[in-house]
Formats: C-alpha cells, sequence, structure tokens
C-alpha cells in the first residue's frame, strides 16, 4: 500500500458465478478477496441472484448478465425438440446462440477493468451458462486475463467439448476439493485423450519426466488441492523445434498451516476469492516491472500465500466460535491476519514514505 495509490490500483476482481439458487458462494468470494486487500469487486451473475447479492453488501459491484428463467425455457425448448415434438429446432439454436452470445458479450466487455476473473462460485450447471462461461474462459486467455477457476468451473471442464480449454495456458489456477480433483484426473485426461490421440509422454528419460493426458490438459496450469494440507502443482511441458525434443518442468509447494476443525460451507469460496486478489497482485507487479512477466513460480508463492492466508483466518475463527464458526465468521478474520502476516512489510513501507 502507498499514499500515492488511487481506487483499484491494489486489485480489480472479477466473479463469475451466482445462479437462481446459489447466491452466497459469489458473495463469499468477491467479499475475501476485499478483506484480504484488493479495491474493487465485480460480481458477475443471474439476474435472479443480483438483487439477493447486493443487499448481502453494499461493498460488491454486482452485475445481471443473463436471465435464469430465459434459460431453462429455452433448455427445455431444446428437449422438447429432440424427444420429437413439433417444434421450430433452428428457431431455438439461433435463440440459445443470441442468449449465450449476449452474456459472454455483458462479461467480455469489463475485461479491460479487472486484474482477475474468477469463475465457479455458485455458478449451477445450466448447459447454455456453462456454454457461455467456456467462451469465457477462451476470450480470457486470448486477452491474457488470469482466472481462477473452482466449483462448478471445474465442472465445465470435466465435459468432453472443454477437454483443452485451459491446456498450455499458465495464466490459470484450478481450485479442486478431493473429490473434484478425482473427478478432473479421471474425466478431463481421458476426454484430452479423445481429440489428442498421441498417448502419454512417458517414453522420456525418467519416470518426473513423463506427462500423463491429465497433465497435458492441465499444462501450465497450477492446481490447488484442497485439504488438511493444501497441496500445490503445476507441471509444464515444451516442444523443442529444433530437435522437437520435450522438456518437463514441475513445481510443487505445501501449505501446512492448521485450519479450523469445522467445514463450514463457503470456505471453498473465500479460498477462491483470497487466491484472486493475491493472483491480481501478481499480473500488478508483472506490469509495473515494463510489462516483463514474472515468473510462474512467483504465481505458485502467490497462491501458496493465499492459502496460507485462509488457513490461518479460519483457525482464529474457529478457535473464537467453536462450533458456531460459519463462514462470515473467517471473513472478518482475514484482514488482521495477513495484517500479522506482512507486519515487517508494512512498518517498511510506512517508514520509506515518511
Amino acid at each position: 500500500m502507498s499514499s500515492s495509490s488511487h481506487k483499484g490500483s491494489s486489485g480489480r476482481i472479477g466473479v463469475l458465478g451466482g445462479s437462481a439458487r446459489y447466491t452466497g458462494a459469489p458473495y463469499y468470494a468477491a467479499m475475501a478477496s476485499l478483506k484480504v486487500g484488493a479495491d474493487l469487486a465485480f460480481v458477475f451473475c443471474a439476474e435472479e441472484a443480483a438483487v439477493p447479492i447486493k443487499c448481502y453488501s453494499p461493498e460488491l459491484m454486482v452485475a445481471s448478465v443473463y436471465n435464469a428463467a430465459e434459460f431453462d425455457r429455452s433448455v427445455r425448448a431444446m428437449a422438447d425438440a429432440k424427444s420429437g415434438e413439433l417444434v421450430d429446432m433452428e428457431a431455438i439454436e439461433k435463440d440459445q446462440e443470441r442468449l449465450v452470445n449476449k452474456m459472454v458479450s455483458e462479461v467480455t466487455t469489463l475485461f479491460d477493468r479487472m486484474h482477475v476473473l474468477i469463475i465457479g462460485p455458485g455458478l449451477g450447471r445450466c448447459p447454455l451458462v456453462l456454454k457461455a462461461t467456456a467462451k469465457i474462459i477462451s476470450l480470457a486467455k486470448e486477452r491474457n486475463l488470469p482466472l481462477v477457476i473452482d466449483a462448478d468451473g471445474l465442472h465445465l471442464l470435466t465435459l468432453e467439448e472443454n477437454a483443452d480449454l485451459v491446456a498450455d495456458y499458465e495464466g490459470v489456477v484450478l481450485t479442486p476439493n478431493a473429490v473434484e480433483i478425482k473427478r478432473l484426473t479421471q474425466t478431463l485426461g481421458r476426454n484430452y485423450a479423445k481429440i489428442h490421440p498421441e498417448g502419454d509422454l512417458n517414453t522420456l528419460d525418467g519416470e518426473e519426466l513423463s506427462m500423463t493426458s491429465f497433465d497435458r490438459a492441465t499444462a501450465g496450469n497450477i492446481i490447488v488441492k484442497k485439504g488438511h494440507h493444501d497441496i500445490l502443482f503445476t507441471i509444464t511441458g515444451r516442444t523443442h523445434t529444433q530437435d522437437r525434443g520435450i522438456s518437463v518442468k514441475r513445481g510443487n509447494m505445501l501449505c501446512e498451516e492448521e485450519g479450523g476443525l469445522k467445514r463450514s460451507g463457503g470456505l471453498g469460496d473465500i479460498l477462491s476469492g483470497c487466491v484472486g486478489a493475491f493472483v491480481a497482485w501478481n499480473r500488478i507487479l508483472s506490469r509495473q516491472t515494463n510489462g516483463m512477466n514474472l515468473s510462474h513460480e512467483d504465481l505458485l508463492l502467490s497462491c501458496w500465500s493465499a492459502c496460507c492466508v485462509t488457513k490461518k483466518a479460519t483457525r482464529v475463527a474457529f478457535m473464537k466460535k467453536r462450533r458456531s464458526m460459519t463462514a462470515p465468521d473467517v471473513l472478518e478474520e482475514i484482514g488482521p491476519v495477513v495484517d500479522k502476516m506482512t507486519d515487517g512489510i508494512t512498518h517498511a513501507t510506512d517508514s520509506a514514505e515518511r
């Protein structure tokens, strides 16, 4: 932080999620990013979720980017058409394309205002929403916008048509829990192998240099496997044009901070928000160094720091509230935890400015 900072210079976070049924998850993600220290948080959600989320906090800038009832009607109409009912299939397809493109446009027009986009908290699994979200991810990659993908966003990656959606993109962080990582490794790798049938790269010298289909489907990504201890890992494989050889590089970190003993709903959303804030700071620092990209190891360290903040905040909240601890209690502890973790840095900055 600095006295010369302006609104937004400490991070502008976007959250794509929030369906008619799930309104709490995007709130927790967005608020966690603010509690960590980001300046602004946008929430892109269903029209039916916008008012509830706005009522949770005036700090959030909430934009409805689609109407869930309209999407659901279109999905049902397509199901009826496929079952043989006499309806105009072409008209339904055009209507769905219009709905999807409108949602995509509502989000992507604000890309320039975001340092990172968190995708998945409360997103739901409406097929049209997922189709639009996949397009948003593709466009974010083209714009080099960092992404944090969680919850229903991870389900999106298990769909066969999205098997190579995030492959070779070093600006994305995946945050699966134990169940989600199992589903990803089983489904994403298999689907990727169908469209890239060259097989696992196990012919390299040494087991540490091999790459499975799952590795290739998530090449360049940072994966945060949530659990008792959060495990962070990344793998990149590059083909050399001269000798057509392949070099494989792995990175691993372990967050051994102890969290609270209660696993309340919303804690995963809080982590995604914390990760989003740290990823945004990584992007800001990269821009401040004359556009020079920070190393992938720096981004991995940023994610590890976010895991530490979340674990510590959860632990403090649990020690105070015990069995009655809920996600809002954890939100309130994030600020003090960050202050304690950065105490020396803050004092040094204050002294320098004086």
